[in-house]
């Protein structure tokens, strides 16, 4: 008998928030290089809609950027909205387009972290929060976009060694959440 667990998906990412999660309160902080530190958030929409999950892509993307904004100190939104549209745009480029490579999925996510961190940074320059351009580049969004690099390795890696090659992360159905992205 075949029997198809359709809630497996969301188990899978709902566990995988609330490690990110726990991870970006408690160790990130005290993990940097050149006080770039990684942001669990970004990573966690990569998995998720690098994954397959194009549908609820934006909402996650929201709720983790909202998430990343009040567990920390800079201003309430910006993350909101640069992991809005970054759910959106890899959602909209990672089904379509590394639904078969991993290395393909890097290509994709490099950019967009080093994006997506160079902006937070920039924005904090201009709020205040830093010294000069070169410090939120070079010292913050570049070490930090580094690091969200390899956390996402960590977290495919992790994914799909748990996923064993069934439906879900890193499976063969396309229902649901699949790491073939990854």
């Amino acid at each position: 008998m075949i029997v198809n667990d359709t809630g497996k998906a969301r188990r899978v990412s709902i566990v995988l928030a609330v490690v990110l999660g726990i991870l970006q309160l408690s160790i990130v902080p005290n993990v940097a290089i050149l006080g770039g530190r990684a942001n669990l958030a970004l990573v966690f929409v990569a998995a998720v809609c690098l994954g397959g999950e194009t549908s609820k892509a934006p909402f996650v993307g929201f709720f983790a950027g909202l998430f990343y904004d009040l567990a920390g100190s800079g201003p309430i939104g910006l993350m909101t909205l640069l992991l809005t549209l970054t759910g959106f745009a890899l959602s909209a480029a990672g089904r379509s387009r590394v639904s078969d490579d991993p290395t393909a999925s890097m290509v994709l996510f490099v950019p967009i972290a080093l994006v997506v961190e160079a902006l937070y940074a920039i924005v904090l320059l201009l709020f205040g929060q830093a010294e000069s351009f070169v410090e939120v580049v070079f010292m913050r969004a570049l070490p930090g976009a580094v690091l969200d690099c390899i956390a996402l390795c960590l977290v495919a890696l992790v994914l799909s060694r748990t996923s064993g090659g069934s439906d879900g992360f890193g499976g063969k159905h396309s229902s649901g959440l699949s790491l073939k992205g990854l």
